[in-house]
């Protein structure tokens, strides 16, 4: 006899949701809570903390029966909000009038099943299906490097499959794709709302391109978009700046090209910059040009796609996308990066901001701080959640990815680095989820007595914390631009991942505790509370940026400390002299060596660039400090200078290894917690210490009392911010 007390998951989907949850609809928003962006259900406050499934094949629908055991497995930690990917292609029938909801509904009744009070967030991607690209071939995007891929991608491979290639793909500019994949995500979301299942919905994260992270498809190793909807895209978004044919020919120095017969430059002219690794602006606008109209169509993209949704559900809901990456995008930001990150930010129908954390290796091991992708500080001053996601489940013992790091991690120090992950972005006021690939690229990373544990125990602590006023305390400033990705070149040179990834880790295992902010907000930021402001790749500054900082910044004996060359060009011309302005310092252009080697004086140490530098400047200052010369030549090329108001610290090559960022930022007063070159963070409650060696720490916190600690190995530990009691051991 058949007996219901054991029924397969995938029967308990197909179970009707019952009555007292389907009338329960949801109402969902981001809004301030205890001084940070929050995410309400039906007004009340939650804890960022997400559990998703996959995208890829296996592991993506809820009702299957791996997923199923693990949306079990978080819901009884705890976890009450899950994600779920959908693609139109899941849903949207070739010739077919209207949709088919049915896969859509079973992804949710799958969560609810699982979890029957969860409320669910789908991550709704925007790209048409495979059959509407084969039909509007027109509208699909063009790469001036090589043909589209003769393969059609999609099943039985992965929906995402491709994304990074040179795939068939309806262009980022098609105003068709727009039109008509906006009309079906109006019509799924006017449908989906009145469901049972839709009632249960609290969020869309809105998807697109590469991976659904909104970068222009292909970008990584190839050169979009050269189609025809581009192109025309490309005309009139020239007519709107330039608005005559001479204007135009002017500001590119070249007659061939009119408003009506420009053309998308090819690879050879995107390659090419004029001034090292900068472009010259007066003779590469074309360039320049293309990249700015690229990176605004994906923002419209964004736009368009949030406002439908905000429109179209009948209850207020949460509404993300992932933009805003900075760090590790591959050395290719104008072709596929999020640049038009401020216009995101003001946009009033985008409730949070997401990303992976980031990919460099050395910050996402045992030791490293975990940082996210995204300028984080930044979006908070918008009042936008900040999301990590957390995918680092490969960093275990049993590996199944075939493209990742060298050697496995065992359980111990795989749970130290999942306890950082989860804390820092909770500590900064932010979020995550966790982004289940698994086993075989499908679910169950997290399938473990052990983790499941330290999941349910670090959900509990920071459910409590989300009630205490969110105090940061940080004085040292970090400070990004995306702006000056237009104006350097967009494939691989010796700074391009030297600055936003191994200088900045460096920095942030320093020991002191830091913020990071975009150039664009440093009008909204509190500087009384920095000792420091970093300048980490300012080198495209307006006038009136050079005047705000000079004004507002460099005052009350604060340092700025300025990396390569800030404020080299301000767009039109690229000028040293603007440097010279910004520091106090008299420079004078050098060769750079092959491979050049700065000698840093205090501490003593030493690093060794991959290639030249061009341009390089030397500082020929006699009023200013050395404090890191260049090997080959002995020229000055870090010094510190005193003013009246402020001193200025000039890195002309950046300025590497921790114990030299500790030994700049004690020197600014920045506090310094912990002399190791561990991760350290701290806001007004705790300070959290993440190290891969063990041993004995000296902790010193801000009150002047230091704290012993004995730290068993690797282990992220969470320490009381005023009485140095461990509230945290993991």
């Amino acid at each position: 006899m058949f007996s219901f007390r054991i029924i397969p998951a995938l029967f308990l989907a197909l179970l009707p949701i019952p009555p007292s949850k389907a009338q329960a609809p949801l109402r969902a928003k981001v809004a301030p809570y205890q001084g940070r962006p929050t995410i309400f259900i039906n007004d009340q406050p939650h804890s960022p903390q997400i559990y998703a499934l996959t995208h890829a094949f296996g592991g993506r629908w809820s009702w299957e029966e791996k997923p199923a055991r693990n949306l079990r497995n978080f819901c009884e930690v705890g976890i009450r909000l899950f994600q779920v990917d959908l693609y139109l292609e899941d849903i949207w029938p070739k010739n077919a009038e209207h949709l088919d909801l049915e896969k859509a509904l079973r992804q949710v009744r799958g969560v609810l099943n699982a979890c029957p009070d969860a409320a669910v967030f789908v991550r709704l991607h925007t790209n048409a299906p495979y059959w509407w690209n084969e039909q509007h071939r027109e509208e699909c995007t063009g790469y001036a490097d090589g043909p589209v891929d003769s393969q059609t991608y999609g099943p039985p491979r992965n929906l995402e499959d491709g994304d990074p290639d040179r795939p068939l793909r309806a262009s980022l500019a098609s105003l068709r794709w727009r039109q008509e994949a906006g009309d079906k995500v109006r019509e799924f979301c006017t449908r989906m709302a009145e469901t049972p299942e839709g009632r249960r919905i609290a969020g869309i994260h809105v998807a697109g391109g590469v991976y659904g992270e909104w970068h222009y498809w292909g970008f990584i190793e190839h050169d979009p978009d050269t189609g025809p909807a581009m192109t025309r895209y490309f005309r009139d978004w020239l007519r709107k700046k330039y608005g005559s044919d001479a204007a135009l020919q002017q500001a590119w120095q070249n007659v061939q090209f009119a408003l009506d017969n420009a053309t998308v430059p090819d690879t050879a002219e995107r390659n090419r910059c004029l001034d090292g690794i900068f472009r010259d602006p007066a003779k590469e606008r074309r360039v320049i040009d293309y990249f700015t109209a690229q990176q605004e169509v994906v923002a419209e993209d964004i736009e368009y796609f949030c406002r439908i949704v905000k429109q179209a559900w009948p209850r207020p809901l949460i509404v993300g996308v992932f933009y805003g990456y900075f760090h590790m995008t591959f050395c290719r930001q104008a072709a596929g990066g999020h640049i038009f990150i401020e216009r995101i930010m003001n946009c009033p129908d985008v409730d949070y901001l997401s990303g992976p954390q980031t990919y460099w290796e050395i910050t996402r091991k045992a030791g490293g701080s975990g940082n996210s992708r995204g300028i984080v500080e930044s979006a908070l001053l918008h009042g936008k959640l900040w999301l990590d996601e957390i995918d680092n489940g490969y960093l275990q013992t049993w590996r199944d990815m075939d493209f990742v790091h060298s050697r496995p991690f065992d359980d111990s120090v795989y749970a130290s680095v999942l306890s950082r992950s989860v804390a820092m972005p909770l500590l900064r006021g932010a979020g995550f989820w966790y982004y289940d690939f698994g086993r075989h690229l499908n679910s169950g990373w997290w399938d473990s007595p052990l983790y499941l544990d330290r999941i349910r125990y670090l959900k509990t602590f920071f459910d409590r914390q989300l009630h205490r006023t969110h105090r940061p305390v940080a004085d040292v400033l970090y400070v990004y631009d995306q702006e000056n990705f237009y104006y350097l070149k967009n494939q691989r040179q010796p700074l391009c991942e030297d600055v936003p990834d191994l200088m900045v880790e460096e920095a942030l295992r320093s020991g002191t505790a830091g913020d990071h902010v975009y150039l664009f907000d440093l009008p909204k930021v509190d500087l009384d509370r920095y000792k420091a402001v970093v300048f980490v790749n300012a080198y495209k500054m307006s006038v009136a940026d050079r005047q705000f900082i000079r004004e507002k910044v460099a005052r009350n004996g604060r340092t700025l400390i300025w990396n390569y060359l800030p404020g080299y060009t301000d767009g039109r011309e690229n000028n040293l002299g603007f440097v010279e302005e910004l520091t106090g310092m008299q420079l004078q252009k050098t060769d750079s060596p092959g491979r050049p080697q700065v000698r840093m004086l205090n501490p003593g140490t030493n690093w060794t660039f991959e290639s030249g530098v061009q341009p390089l400047a030397a500082i020929a200052d006699a009023n200013a400090t050395p404090l890191g010369i260049l090997d080959s030549a002995g020229q000055v090329v870090i010094a510190r200078k005193q003013f009246p108001t402020h001193t200025s610290v000039l890195a002309a090559l950046p300025l590497h290894g921790s114990d030299a960022w500790r030994e700049v930022l004690a020197a600014a007063g920045c506090h310094v917690y912990n002399r190791q070159n561990d991760f350290t963070y701290a806001n007004g409650d705790f300070v959290l210490l993440h190290t891969a060696s063990g041993g004995t720490r000296a902790l010193r916190l801000r009150n002047g009392k230091t704290v012993q600690l004995d730290l068993p190995g690797a282990v992220t530990w969470i320490v009381d911010a005023e009485t140095g009691g461990v509230m945290v051991r993991m």
